[in-house]
């Protein structure tokens, strides 16, 4: 029962805004250093809180949702020859033969 206490203190908008606009901010400076210290800082959250809520809201951490991040903007690169950039180019490569 006391635990179910504690994730409701936690589970509140003002906490829900912070991790939103975390997520964002993270979003705009991926290709950036971030560190714990950033990350705190940016929230407003202590590293411990920001683990627990975190975890809470995303169901990961906070470094795991950076890594997350990274790995779908290298994914989406235009190096990439799997992007749908380079497959529309090839399909009309074809189309014209």
């Amino acid at each position: 029962m006391n635990r179910v206490v504690k994730i409701n203190t936690l589970l509140t908008d003002s906490n829900s805004e912070k991790i939103e606009a975390l997520c964002i901010w993270i979003n705009e400076n991926s290709a950036s250093v971030i560190g714990w210290e950033q990350l705190s800082k940016q929230s407003g959250l202590s590293h411990a809180e920001l683990i627990k809520i975190f975890q809470l809201y995303k169901h990961q951490t906070p470094m795991a949702y950076v890594r997350q991040v990274r790995e779908q903007k290298k994914n989406a690169s235009p190096a990439n020859p799997q992007h749908p950039l380079f497959l529309q180019k090839d399909n009309l490569a074809n189309s014209k033969d």
